[in-house]
C-alpha cells in the first residue's frame, strides 16, 4: 500500500507525534549543509536555512562511547559545557549562561520531540531525573539550538533548546540495542563500600513494526543500566564520591493512520532513577548518605491532520514524577517530593502562501507541586501562551523569521518574547546568519513560594522563597557565517548575551552575622560573549576530521567578576577512520580551558582524550571497544576545587545489535 498523504507532506513529517517526530533518518554520510532539522522552526528545514544557531548530533556519534543519558553526546557540541557535579544530573550550560548558584542555574530547555520534560521542581538541590528519563536506544538524533528561543518555546528557554528526536516505526519488524560494559582502572573499593569501583553494566533494546500493515504501528523501548560509585585512589578521608545510580526505563507508542488525513497517536513512558550519594563527611563530623528513588511516568495522546493549507496537531500531555528522598544528616528531614504537570497543546503550520510559512499555537499548563517536609502547604501555577511565527522569503536568497510569544503565568503576569532572524545564501557555497532574540525565565515554585523554607548552609541557615520575584529576561545577539564545500564546512558565530533579574541566595545576612534565614533574591546582572568556531572536513574517503572552539567571557555585572566555573575555552576535536569497511577507529579530544573558583581562585585547564573502534561482524552485530579519560586526568585529586567530578582511565566494550 502506498504511504499515507501525510508522510509524503513535508510538514506532516515535521508534526507527527508533536510535530518533531516523523522526519526520515539523517544518513550519517550526508554533507552538513543536507542535514535537515525542525527545532528552529517547527517544520523541517536544511540546517544551513535553519534561523539559529544549531546543531546536530547523529545516532552514531551517540554511540561510539558508552553513556546512560545524553550528556556525554552533548560534550562535543560548540557553545556546549557540561558540568558533571555529584549527586545531581550533569547541567548542561549553553554559551556561559549559569548564575553563581549552581543548583539553580538552567537556562537551557530540554524536549523530546518537541515536548519540554521537567521534573526539576522536585527536588529543590539540583538532583532532577530529566536526562535520565530519555530513553537512549530510541534517539533518532538530537537537535542543540543555541540562542533564545522563548519566543516558540516559552520559559527556560533563555540559553538554547535540547531537543531529542526519537526513532519511529518501521513497516516491518525490527529489533536493535546494545549491551556495555565499562570499568575505571585506579578506582579502588574501600572499606566505606563493597563496590566502589566505578563499574557500569547497561543494556538496551528498541523494537519497532507494524500491528496492522500501514495502519497501526508500535514502538517499544527497555533502557537498563547500573554504575556503581566509585572514590579517588588516594583520596584518604578527603574524598569526592560520584553517586551510585540504577537506572530504568520503558517507552512505548502507537501510531494509528485512521484515514489518510489523519493520525492519532499515544506515547507512554515509565522510568525509575534510584541514586545513592555515598560517603561525604559533612559539618558535623559524620558519615552523610543521600538517598534518591525517583519515578516518572508521562502520557501523550494527539491527533496529527493534514489539510490543504497545511497541518495541525493537538495533543494532551500528562507528565507525574515523585522522588522519595532520604539522608543520615541530623538536621534535613525524610521526604517524598511529587509534581503533576498536565498541558493541552496546539500547533498548526501554514504552507499555502506563495512567499512564506506561517506557524502558530497555544498552550494552556497546570503544575503543582506536593513536598510536606519544605513547603507548608501544596504549591501550584498555570501558565497559557500564544505564538506566531512567519518564516517570509524576501528574495531567492534572503529569509526573514519574525516570531512572538505571548505568555501569561498566574503569579507573574505577562511576557512577550520577541524575535527576529535572518538568513542570507546569495553568495556561492556561503550562508549568512544573524538575529536579535528575547528569552525569559520564570521563578520556580520553590523559589517563589512564602510556604517554602529548606535547611541549607550545612544546616547553618534556612533558605526560604521569595514571592516578591521577578522572571529572568535575557536580550541575545549573534551574527554567523558559513562556508560549505564538497568535502566540508567551517562556521564562525560571533554572540551576545544580556541577562537581567537572574535569581541567586542572598548569603549576606548570614556571613555577616545578622540572621540566619536567607532568601532568593534577583541579585545578578550577567553578560556573556563570546566567539564559536567549528567545522568538519573528509581528508580522503577514510578520514575525516571534526573540531569546534569556543570563547566566552561570561562576567556578573554586579561586581564585575567572572562567573564562576565558566570555562573561557571549550575546544572539541574527532579524528575518524574508516579503515575498512567494517573496521573503523576515532580519536577524540575534549579540552576544558581556565575558569574561576567560588572563592575567585583561578582552575587550571584540562583535557579529555578518548580512543576507540568499531568491527561489524555482519549487518547485525557490531563490537565497540575503547578508552575514556586516557591520559588519566583527576579533577577530585587536585588541590583545587573544581565544581566538576571526572572519572578516571575507563576501559569499556560494547556490543550493538541490529535486526
Amino acid at each position: 500500500m502506498e504511504h499515507i498523504k501525510i508522510q509524503k507532506n513535508k510538514l506532516a513529517a515535521a508534526l507527527m507525534l508533536a510535530g518533531f517526530a516523523s522526519l526520515s533518518a539523517i544518513a550519517s554520510e550526508a554533507k552538513h549543509t543536507e542535514t535537515m532539522v525542525v527545532t528552529a522552526s517547527q517544520y523541517e528545514t536544511a540546517i544551513k536555512n535553519a534561523p539559529a544557531s544549531i546543531s546536530v548530533i547523529t545516532r552514531e556519534e551517540i554511540d561510539k562511547l558508552p553513556a546512560t543519558d545524553i550528556s556525554t553526546a552533548l560534550e562535543s557540541v560548540a557553545g556546549v559545557h557540561v558540568a558533571r557535579t555529584t549527586g545531581a544530573e550533569p547541567r548542561i550550560i549553553i554559551r556561559g549562561l549559569q548564575n553563581q548558584n549552581s543548583a539553580n542555574g538552567n537556562y537551557t530547555l530540554f524536549l523530546i520531540n518537541g515536548r519540554r520534560i521537567s521534573s526539576s521542581e522536585t527536588v529543590i538541590r539540583g538532583a532532577s531525573f530529566d536526562l535520565s528519563s530519555i530513553p537512549m536506544s530510541a534517539i533518532e538524533r538530537i537537535e542543540v539550538v543555541r540562542g533564545p528561543m522563548s519566543s516558540l518555546y516559552g520559559s527556560e528557554a533563555i540559553g538554547g533548546v535540547v531537543n531529542v528526536i526519537l526513532k519511529q516505526a518501521s513497516t516491518e519488524t525490527h529489533v536493535s540495542g546494545s549491551l556495555t560494559y565499562s570499568m575505571p582502572e585506579d578506582n579502588k573499593a574501600t572499606a566505606l563500600l563493597s563496590d566502589a569501583d566505578g563499574e557500569l553494566k547497561s543494556g538496551n533494546v528498541f523494537v519497532s513494526g507494524s500491528i496492522i500493515p500501514d495502519v497501526l504501528t508500535y514502538t517499544t523501548t527497555v533502557d537498563i543500566s547500573e554504575r556503581n560509585a566509585w572514590f579517588p585512589e588516594d583520596a584518604g578521608t578527603s574524598f569526592s564520591p560520584q553517586t551510585e545510580q540504577k537506572r530504568n526505563v520503558f517507552r512505548g507508542s502507537l501510531n494509528w493512520y485512521a484515514t489518510d488525513q489523519d493520525e492519532i497517536y499515544l506515547d507512554l513512558s515509565y522510568s525509575k532513577d534510584d541514586r545513592v550519594e555515598n560517603s561525604y563527611f559533612s559539618n558535623f563530623n559524620r558519615l552523610a548518605t543521600s538517598y534518591y528513588e525517583g519515578e516518572k511516568l508521562t502520557g501523550t495522546l494527539g491527533h496529527v491532520r493534514s489539510w490543504d493549507w497545511g497541518e495541525s496537531d493537538a495533543s494532551y500531555f500528562y507528565e507525574t514524577a515523585e522522588v522519595d528522598e532520604d539522608n543520615f544528616h541530623p538536621m534535613v528531614d525524610a521526604a517524598v517530593l511529587s509534581q503533576d504537570n498536565h498541558t493541552v497543546d496546539a500547533k498548526f503550520v501554514v504552507d499555502q502562501f506563495e512567499s512564506q510559512i506561517l506557524s502558530l499555537g497555544a498552550q494552556v499548563s497546570y503544575t503543582s507541586v506536593e513536598n510536606e517536609r519544605d513547603y507548608s502547604s501544596s504549591r501550584s501555577v498555570t501558565q497559557s501562551a500564544a505564538y506566531v511565527q512567519d518564516e517570509y522569503f524576501v528574495t531567492d536568497d534572503l529569509t526573514a523569521t519574525v516570531s512572538g510569544r505571548l505568555t501569561h503565568n498566574n503569579q507573574f503576569g505577562n511576557d512577550f518574547s520577541p524575535r527576529v532572524y535572518f538568513v542570507y545564501n546569495g553568495i556561492d557555497n556561503v550562508t549568512f546568519k544573524g538575529g536579535y532574540g528575547e528569552g525569559f525565565k520564570s521563578p520556580t515554585l520553590f523559589q517563589s513560594s512564602e510556604d517554602f523554607s529548606l535547611v541549607s548552609c550545612g544546616g547553618r541557615c534556612t533558605l526560604v522563597g521569595n514571592p516578591d520575584l521577578k522572571p529572568q529576561t535575557s536580550k541575545t545577539y549573534e551574527f554567523s557565517a558559513m562556508y560549505s564545500g564538497v568535502d566540508g564546512y567551517v562556521q564562525a558565530t560571533a554572540f551576545y548575551n544580556d541577562v537581567k533579574n537572574l535569581i541567586d541566595r542572598d548569603l549576606t545576612p548570614f556571613f555577616n552575622g545578622t540572621s540566619a534565614i536567607i532568601q532568593y533574591e534577583n541579585v545578578d546582572k550577567v553578560e556573556t560573549k563570546g566567539i564559536e568556531l567549528e567545522g568538519s572536513y573528509e581528508l580522503s574517503v577514510s578520514w575525516s576530521f571534526t573540531a569546534n572552539a569556543t570563547y566566552t567571557d561570561a562576567v556578573n555585572k554586579v561586581d564585575d567578576k567572572a562567573i564562576a566555573y565558566s570555562p573561557e575555552w571549550l575546544a572539541n576535536a574527532n579524528l575518524n577512520w574508516l579503515a575498512t569497511r567494517d573496521l573503523a577507529f576515532f580519536t577524540g579530544l575534549n579540552y576544558t580551558g581556565k575558569q574561576k573558583d567560588g572563592s575567585d581562585a583561578d582552575l587550571d585547564p584540562y583535557t579529555i582524550v578518548s580512543l576507540g573502534g568499531s568491527y561489524a561482524f555482519n549487518d547485525n552485530f557490531k563490537l565497540r571497544a575503547g578508552v575514556t579519560n586516557l591520559t588519566d586526568e583527576r579533577l577530585d585529586q587536585s588541590n583545587q576545587v573544581y565544581e566538576e567530578t571526572e572519572v578516571g582511565r575507563t576501559y569499556y566494550v560494547k556490543m550493538d545489535f541490529d535486526f
